[in-house]
């Protein structure tokens, strides 16, 4: 339908310009044929005064007779056929018709005169009313020539500025077209990022720093959603946000669909604004009738505070992003403030300094000890990495390996871990000659990059260190990407004669289903089930079936995070024969470890 308005109007245009050139045309034609009436009016005034002057003289002038016939017969009948004949015309008409019957009368006095019966006194006096009538025919074909000629350009005028008006108006409607999907957003015909950063920049420079806050919002289980329940049901859930979101804003305040689930929104920052702008959402999407999905739902965002009225909406809006996606609470809202931003230059320091680090041997090897419950003896140790950094303090372990993970460095720190374990044998536990069994927990970065068993074997097998004495141990995240690929590989380690252990039991999304497939030799318990949040009876008898299970699995059982003699007594009575936590020891650096066993 607004295609073919815009098409209507443009034909009209189209007409307006071609009518406008018809009458230029016929003007044209016009001016010429008037020239000509007025040559021909002229002709005749002076060739009648001419004839006249002849015959007085004795010279008759037939040829020139005829001419002023001619021209008055011409002109008479040029003015019975034209088609519109206006009150210019009529007078002009009513002249020609007085100078073509003077003319008459000055015929029939030449006659007369060559009968010898006419008067040159006679003559002479026609011959002047003659001159008066042709004079007035000549100005009434010039007052009608020059009265058309204004008329047909004042139509012409007001074709071309009506044309004009129509094409400045197609042109401005369009740039209003243009501006308005410009800055609007296809899916829910709301506010785009655009639209967002011009109106919110005008709105952040005219009002005091600290009045605004700008938020980026964030949908948890988005991808889900569409997978599961379709994409139509994800754009229904987003133009129900878009509603939302606006709906909410102030007069002074705005929101826009940024991405996917994303919207951004220019708050007042006043108390408790975005927080109470967070639950009102959530609530409203909990009591959408169309959304049949809402109890999986949760509503997230990065906020940061509007400091200058210079500062950039796209730098603000960029800070909440990172803010956002940095914050391990992805269901609240994250700030972005001098704390987040002391752990963003914390992040850029580490990542200065990873290479230096290594080369210089910062990264220190850690041992925790692993004891049996039954009597306390060493059973093994897991390896742990401490970072003792000259320029950045000593850093535990949580500040830098989930940053190694994403930027890849944790492959060569786990390869340097692995060496460091190797050249602290030879390690043996105390009264029997064997081998210290030591457990490594590689990343699934690590483990997933090609290479990684022949890397493996190469450390473990330069420094001769029996295929038994190292204990590979892995956490469920290390499955989700590629569970076949990771399997495989611990199939191939677990043939090879190393050690496998699962860390963390407990703590991922299907850890029955796992067990059932892998090949592994430890079970490690993770700490949550002896947290103190958690029912005492419950968690016991939790335990004692992860107990039991990995007993009839024929897995050695070790759990972790054991703090009190409380919790070892009660391990103790289920049955668990391996416990690693600080009623045993914290982790110790290498050389401490050695001396405080004996090794």
């Amino acid at each position: 339908m607004k295609k073919r308005s815009r098409l209507g109007k443009g034909f009209i245009v189209i007409a307006f310009w071609v009518l406008d050139v018809a009458i230029l045309m016929f003007t044209l034609a016009q001016v010429r044929d008037f020239a000509g009436i007025i040559n021909d009016s002229g002709v005749v005034r002076g060739g009648t005064q001419r004839v006249v002057k002849m015959e007085l003289a004795g010279q008759p002038a037939p040829s020139t007779e005829q001419r002023v016939t001619s021209l008055l017969e011409k002109l008479a009948e040029n003015e019975e056929n034209r088609l519109y004949k206006g009150p210019e015309t009529y007078e002009f008409m009513d002249n020609l018709a007085a100078v073509d019957s003077q003319w008459k009368l000055i015929e029939d006095e030449i006659d007369a005169l060559h009968r010898g019966e006419g008067s040159a006194e006679r003559l002479l006096d026609l011959s002047e009313t003659h001159f008066t009538l042709a004079d007035a025919m000549v100005l009434s074909a010039q007052k009608r020539a020059e009265r058309d000629f204004l008329v047909t350009g004042a139509i012409c005028t007001v074709l071309f500025l009506t044309a004009a008006t129509i094409m400045l108006f197609m042109r401005n409607d369009r740039i209003s077209k243009l501006k308005t999907a410009y800055f609007t957003d296809p899916l829910t015909k709301r506010k785009n990022m655009l639209a967002f950063e011009e109106q919110g920049q005008q709105l952040v420079s005219s009002a005091p720093g600290g009045t605004y806050l700008v938020a980026y919002t964030n949908v948890l289980n988005f991808r889900y959603i569409n997978e599961t329940y379709g994409y139509e049901s994800g754009d229904k859930l987003i133009l129900t946000l878009a509603r939302l979101l606006d709906n909410a804003c102030r007069r002074d305040e705005l929101a826009a669909h940024g991405n996917a689930d994303h919207f951004v929104l220019l708050l007042r920052n006043d108390p408790q604004r975005i927080e109470k702008l967070h639950g009102h959402i959530e609530a409203k999407l909990r009591a959408t009738p169309d959304l049949h999905f809402t109890g999986i739902l949760s509503f997230g965002c990065g906020v940061c505070e509007v400091e200058q009225p210079s500062d950039s909406i796209p730098l603000l809006v960029s800070n909440a992003i990172a803010v956002m996606k940095e914050s391990p609470d992805k269901e609240g809202i994250s700030r972005y403030d001098q704390v987040f931003r002391n752990a963003v230059e914390l992040k850029n320091r580490i990542e200065q300094h990873e290479d230096e680090a290594l080369a210089n041997r910062e990264f220190q090897l850690y041992l925790q000890p692993k004891n049996r419950l039954a009597d306390g003896a060493l059973a093994g140790a897991e390896a742990l990495v401490r970072w003792n950094s000259p320029k950045l303090g000593f850093l535990p372990p949580d500040s830098f390996i989930p940053l190694f993970e994403k930027n890849g460095f944790i492959v060569q720190l786990d390869f340097y871990m692995l060496k460091r374990v190797c050249q602290t044998y030879p390690m043996t536990v105390p009264g029997t000659g064997e081998a210290l069994v030591v457990s490594m927990n590689f990343s699934r970065v690590t483990i997933m990059r090609e290479g990684f068993i022949e890397r493996l074997l190469h450390v473990v097998d330069s420094a001769r260190i029996p295929h038994e004495a190292i204990e590979v141990e892995v956490t469920e995240s290390a499955f989700v990407m590629d569970e076949d690929a990771v399997i495989n590989k611990l199939e191939t380690l677990k043939a090879m004669g190393f050690r496998l252990a699962m860390d963390d039991f407990g703590t991922g999304y299907s850890s029955l289903n796992l067990l059932r497939k892998l090949p592994i030799d430890v079970l490690k318990i993770d700490r949550g089930f002896l947290s103190e949040n958690t029912d005492p009876s419950r968690s016991r008898s939790v335990l004692k079936g992860v107990l039991d299970m990995a007993g009839d699995l024929g897995l050695v059982t070790v759990c972790e995070g054991v703090e009190t003699e409380e919790q070892a007594s009660m391990l103790r009575e289920l049955g668990c024969p391996v416990a690693q936590g600080y009623v045993f020891s914290k982790p110790l650096p290498e050389g401490e470890f050695r001396t405080r066993y004996g090794l």
